[in-house]
């Protein structure tokens, strides 16, 4: 059965005692340091490489307490890479609540493109290539599969505001609009080391973020009134901060004890 996403008790939980508390801080904090450990470990050395051994030697925590947090290697580095998407969530939505205009696709893919590339593990994710991302989908898929659908159906409701609301055109079907959005943007974020590799043009990242940009927005937007503009800002931020809430929530289940629960 696929995890839920609704609330679940976890670290902000609080305690019944002052021994409780300290314990349960203490418990945050270990999880956190495996996590921070993990991460170095997967942006110096890659997925393959890394097991639950040298996690645990990172963390200074034996390999017993890996486990007591994590019930397995796949679902450790999941909850690294999730956590940093939550942080690029909580940028987007920062971002998208500066500026009406800032919810449009080409905008997003903007702050998303240059936030993963300041983001060390997320670049290691995607210069990884398609192998690494495959195994990080299918483990997502296997561990919160519900998170992968209800992020699906947020990406789609958001689509939705924007095309209902005449900020993207209506001569493609949506699905197609979508795929070719997520194409443009992983192909961004994956091709640049193939091409360097054998030699090609790569702009640097600011004027690879511009074409990518410029691209989304010729290909699916379209001008639309002011007021529409800022009714759209309202719905997405609403859907997607809904979307952030479950995502953090699944987080710390994923942190929970499997073995003491």
């Amino acid at each position: 059965m696929a995890p839920s996403t609704g609330p679940h008790p976890g670290p902000s939980t609080a305690p019944s005692s002052p021994a409780a508390e300290a314990a349960a801080t203490e418990r945050e904090l270990r999880s956190d340091r495996i996590l921070d450990a993990a991460e170095e470990l997967l942006v110096a050395w890659g997925r393959r490489k890394i097991t639950i051994e040298d996690v645990a030697r990172r963390a200074k925590v034996g390999k017993g307490t890996v486990y007591l947090h994590f019930a397995t290697k796949e679902a450790l580095l999941l909850t690294v890479v999730m956590r940093a998407q939550l942080g690029l969530m909580r940028q987007v939505l920062d971002f998208m609540g500066r500026s009406p205009d800032n919810v449009r696709p080409s905008e997003v893919a903007r702050s998303v493109y240059l936030s993963h590339l300041d983001s060390p593990l997320m670049r290691a994710v995607f210069t990884g290539g398609t192998e690494s991302l495959g195994n990080l989908s299918r483990d997502a898929a296997a561990l919160v599969g519900e998170i992968v659908v209800e992020r699906q159906r947020s990406m789609e409701a958001y689509w939705g505001v924007l095309r209902d609301l005449g900020l993207l055109r209506s001569d493609l079907p949506a699905d197609n609009q979508l795929y070719a959005y997520n194409a443009l943007v992983l192909a961004h974020l994956v091709t640049p080391p193939v091409l360097e590799q054998q030699g090609l043009h790569v702009p640097d990242h600011d004027e690879r973020a511009d074409l990518m940009a410029r691209s989304i927005r010729l290909l699916l937007e379209q001008d639309t009134a002011p007021e529409d503009t800022r009714k759209a800002q309202t719905r997405a931020l609403e859907i997607l901060s809904a979307l952030y809430r479950s995502m953090r929530s699944e987080i710390e289940r994923l942190q929970q004890s499997p073995r003491t629960a």
